[in-house]
């Protein structure tokens, strides 16, 4: 799973990142360590919702509403205050799975919204997956450096 969630988040340095504020020598180490318990070895994530997409210092999101309209889902947060774990232009990401594909993350990073906006509307690529397949989403933050990153907040659209 390390290799293809990789892949996934391209150069995005979330989980050394994280490590490095852990003091944890490994970022891979730090993934499995956290993630570990929500995997089944040959079949992928089995436990949505405690899988964590990115992990940091930066506030979480408060998801407080979502909406799915075929492949375009609404998301909406609370901003929460602009403070020096949480600041309006930080800039948002989308990881999700397709509840068909458990081993195959993917990530949304070119998203033309900010904290700050409190909500987004993006359009999830349909995958050659059926009409209607569950999303399993993971909203997180990214300072304007990309040095911090917020853990990430799931939802199931």
């Amino acid at each position: 799973m390390w290799k293809i969630y990789k892949r996934a988040i391209g150069d995005l340095l979330i989980w050394r990142i994280a490590a490095r504020e852990r003091g944890v020598s490994k970022s891979d180490s730090l993934f499995h360590s956290t993630n570990g318990g929500c995997l089944l070895p040959g079949k992928g994530v089995w436990a949505f919702k405690t899988f964590r997409f990115s992990l940091g210092t930066l506030e979480a999101p408060v998801i407080t509403g979502t909406e799915r309209n075929g492949w375009t889902v609404t998301l909406n947060w609370e901003n929460g205050i602009d403070c020096p774990k949480a600041s309006a232009s930080d800039q948002v990401f989308v990881g999700y799975f397709y509840d068909t594909l458990r081993r195959s993350p993917c990530l949304l990073r070119d998203i033309p919204a900010r904290r700050g906006d409190e909500n987004v509307t993006i359009e999830i690529p349909s995958g050659d997956q059926p009409e209607g397949t569950p999303l399993h989403l993971y909203l997180f933050f990214g300072d304007s450096e990309l040095a911090r990153f917020s853990p990430s907040e799931y939802t199931q659209v």
